[in-house]
């Protein structure tokens, strides 16, 4: 009795993480423009300015 207790609340848990995450909201993706510096046409990883400093 006690292992079919378990087992509904992980899967309750388990439900319950999935409808939380659904309704948050998800991350800003980067578009194409973003990827790469306009100056300079490298491509950009991160959030942080260019490398080449022309562009922030």
């Amino acid at each position: 009795m006690i292992l079919i207790k378990a087992a509904f609340l992980f899967l309750a848990f388990m439900i319950g993480i999935a409808i939380w995450g659904r309704f948050r909201k998800p991350p800003r993706r980067l578009t194409q423009r973003d990827k790469f510096c306009p100056s300079c046409g490298r491509p950009r990883i991160g959030k942080g300015p260019c490398p080449c400093g022309r562009r922030a």
